[in-house]
């Protein structure tokens, strides 16, 4: 190096002005990239703000949807979404869409492309929302008419001018059938909702009209009556006949075939009343009634048949192992399908539940069934109803004075998280 080269690096060493230049290029560096940083960031929070609005829109009305099946959900999910996004820049969103009969879950992620952050070398930023929400039970949305059989043609059928009414509750029938529920002639269906896992034919003859494809609603009672006896098990009474006058039918099992004549007026004490072996049987002028009672029909071929003009008032127990319970059918040897017959004519009033999940219950006639019954609900195989009469299905246990049995329908979306 000679004198001049080492004079001037000197000169330059010495020279301010150079290290201040040296020092705000240094200082810029920094502040460019916190200010990048700050741009970038604040876009990515934007876009996920966005992101989490429609996956929470997108849930919440994916749970809104009637009970339906976990396919038609998480169809109309994908729709709603697919919907959502199509409005915004957003391009390559990955999504994963779950979804069940009672709820919605959402996963979206978006790869954001930084403008400033790459001179620090972050080109790119994950962008990540979740979101669920679920169908919540509200007061009311209560199932009161279950048809239980999978596969048969007629879950709940309807014909002539017969008339069903479930004013504040649910029918849901579990058929798979095209026509598990189905009507004919002037018939008409009216409650809170119908709902089949098959189809419905002659939904005009429903207000309103049936959702279909619903999933099932499994036996509510199975696990606690399936498997049960009871205790005494040695007949009582046995071909009980009872004509013209006044009786008191005591508590006990009745073996073979029990026969209310016409003009008899049969009385029930409070208890558990055990029909084995045949079937109960109220015929036309004859009455039936009792307070605190269930009707246990036990066995193969166990029925009840109520003929035209017959008259019922019997209402279930309000307490004890049995409480709510009006009539019941809860197991068989054998899986055959009995036939239990309500004529209307005379004036039947049932309060309480009826499951029997081997019975087919017709119920035909004239005159009003059950028009004055607080709460009446049943479970059974399926239902064949006809005539042009009426039959009223209610859910009110509290203003019975009896315990609230029926499963609930989930409505009402809730975001969970």
């Amino acid at each position: 190096m000679n004198f001049s080269s080492t004079r001037f690096f000197k000169r330059f060493a010495l020279d301010h002005r150079g290290s201040l230049t040296i020092q705000f290029a240094f200082i810029m560096i920094p502040m460019i990239a916190f200010s990048g940083i700050a741009i970038d960031y604040s876009k990515a929070m934007g876009i996920k703000k966005q992101l989490q609005d429609i996956a929470d829109s997108t849930v919440i009305a994916g749970a809104r949807l009637p009970a339906t099946t976990s396919q038609k959900r998480l169809d109309e999910a994908h729709h709603l979404l697919a919907a959502a996004l199509a409005n915004t820049s957003l391009e390559d969103v990955k999504t994963n869409i779950q979804a069940t009969n009672a709820n919605v879950r959402i996963e979206a992620s978006y790869n954001y492309k930084t403008s400033l952050m790459g001179i620090l070398g972050v080109e790119n930023m994950q962008i990540a929302v979740k979101s669920a929400a679920q169908s919540q039970v509200e007061n009311g949305g209560v199932a009161c008419l279950i048809a239980l059989n999978e596969t048969i043609d007629d879950g709940l059928h309807l014909q002539g001018i017969n008339k069903v009414s479930s004013r504040n509750c649910w029918t849901w029938v579990n058929s798979d059938s095209s026509s598990a529920i189905n009507a004919t002639g002037t018939s008409m269906g009216t409650g809170q909702g119908f709902c089949s896992h098959g189809g419905a034919v002659g939904a005009e003859h429903f207000d309103p009209q049936p959702y279909t494809q619903c999933d099932r609603i499994g036996d509510p009672f199975a696990s606690k009556w399936s498997n049960y006896q009871p205790e005494n098990t040695t007949c009582e009474y046995t071909d009980q006949t009872y004509k013209n006058g006044i009786y008191t039918m005591r508590p006990g099992v009745y073996c073979g075939n029990t026969v209310l004549k016409p003009q008899a007026d049969v009385r029930m004490m409070p208890g558990l009343y055990v029909f084995r072996g045949g079937y109960l049987e109220v015929q036309g002028q004859a009455s039936l009634s009792g307070d605190a009672v269930t009707l246990y029909f036990d066995g193969n071929n166990t029925r009840m048949i109520v003929r035209g003009g017959g008259n019922i008032d019997i209402k279930a127990p309000d307490s004890g192992e049995f409480a709510g319970f009006v009539m019941m059918e809860p197991n068989a040897a054998d899986t055959n399908i009995r036939e239990t017959i309500i004529q209307g004519g005379g004036r039947i009033k049932m309060e309480g539940v009826l499951y029997a999940p081997y019975w087919r219950v017709s119920v035909s006639g004239n005159g009003d069934i059950n028009e004055t019954s607080k709460y009446f609900a049943m479970i059974a195989n399926h239902y064949y109803m006809e005539g042009n009469g009426s039959i009223y299905i209610q859910s009110n246990a509290e203003s019975a004075q009896l315990p609230d049995l029926m499963p609930r329908i989930k409505t009402g979306p809730r975001l969970l998280y």
